[in-house]
């Protein structure tokens, strides 16, 4: 319906408007005219209900608030965090993810001071779900075969770089159990979907490098990050992380380290097949009794140390390793694959040993 008037109604409050349309000083003319593209707007009750949410409860806290000007967005699995999809120099907004990752809500505050109430408040109740969520996912997955007991859970960033090779960070779900490092795409909801990680690295094998502060080359703020190197098949990889707080690092750097430690004790043995001296033989990594190198095809022993006797130990990061037990000698091995896998094994079994020491590894 469009309203055209020969009269100025501007000054007038709508009730005073409709009463003097209706006199014969002002002429109004009324057209009633359909319009199909604009139908939609007469209809819709609300921008917020536009805002998708991932997950069966949020669509159903959708579905109650259909007719109201409000929008429920459940913190459960969610991942909160700053200046990741948007620059924020100022620090005056928050981030919340969806834990399927297709939908995004941006809050921007007044002021600084105000965004980090309202970020350590969020931030606290996303860390008391996760908790929960811990006990839930063992739940679930206490029926699957040959499944870990998870440990620790929540959303990071991972470095990545782009066409460019300007640094980007991804969104990545990581879970810490008794034995692996998983990454998600998304947050696992189902026990098929807990065991399809789109990567996974051994805790044995997997060394937590540095962890700390650096500049934000976007924002020129701090960044609080960390690294781990995983020994594979195809050499080391690395892979860069990003936490929110001191205390989100503080909290993932005592899983890696807690984690690797507790796969020694839990998994206490490693064997692999070699090359020693022309020999096809078979070399074993106990975590009480040291290296042992046996026969291939038997139990026949060539050799065995503590770990003790052990001076040295180098690899060429293609197929050889070498360990020196000093006066005993040294010994070359041909693991006719990369030796990192077992490097990296070996360096976990030292420093879950000194460190049931007491010591600092």
């Amino acid at each position: 319906m469009v309203i055209f008037t020969t009269g100025d109604l501007t000054s007038f409050k709508r009730y005073n408007t409709m009463m003097k349309i209706q006199t014969p000083k002002y002429i109004t003319f009324i057209t009633l005219k359909y319009i199909r593209e604009v139908s939609p707007y007469f209809r819709k009750t609300s921008a917020l209900n536009d805002l998708g949410w991932g997950g069966q409860e949020a669509q159903r806290d959708a579905a109650r608030a259909n007719w109201n000007e409000s929008k429920t967005i459940p913190l459960k699995l969610c991942y909160l965090c700053r200046n990741l999809s948007m620059s924020d120099p100022e620090r005056k907004t928050l981030e919340l993810n969806s834990p399927d990752g297709k939908s995004s809500c941006i809050l921007r505050f007044p002021d600084p001071g105000t965004a980090s109430e309202w970020f350590n408040l969020i931030h606290a109740n996303v860390a008391i779900l996760m908790r929960q969520c811990i006990e839930e996912a063992n739940h679930i997955m206490s029926s699957a075969p040959n499944s870990g007991e998870i440990k620790h859970i929540g959303w990071l960033s991972e470095q990545l770089s782009n066409e460019q090779g300007t640094p980007t960070w991804k969104p990545v779900f990581l879970a810490v159990t008794d034995k692996d490092l998983m990454m998600y795409d998304t947050a696992p909801w189902s026990k098929e979907e807990w065991a399809t990680p789109f990567q996974s690295h051994p805790l044995l094998a997997t060394r937590l490098i540095h962890s700390g502060q650096r500049t934000n080359p976007m924002t020129g703020g701090d960044l609080v990050t960390f690294g781990t190197r995983c020994g594979t098949r195809n050499g080391v990889e690395m892979h860069v992380f990003r936490v929110e707080t001191q205390r989100d690092l503080a909290y993932w750097s005592r899983a890696l380290v807690q984690g690797s430690h507790g796969a020694a004790v839990l998994i206490k043995e490693v064997s692999c097949v070699c090359t020693w001296q022309n020999q096809e033989a078979r070399l074993n990594l106990h975590y009480e009794n040291g290296f042992t190198l046996y026969h291939a095809n038997d139990d026949k022993m060539f050799w065995s140390f503590p770990y003790e006797k052990l001076r040295m130990s180098g690899d060429d990061g293609n197929r050889l390793m070498w360990l020196d037990f000093g006066t005993d000698g040294e010994h070359e091995l041909d693991l006719q694959t990369c030796p990192k896998p077992i490097v990296f094994v070996l360096h976990t079994f030292l420093s879950s040993k000194v460190n049931r020491l007491g010591l600092v590894a």
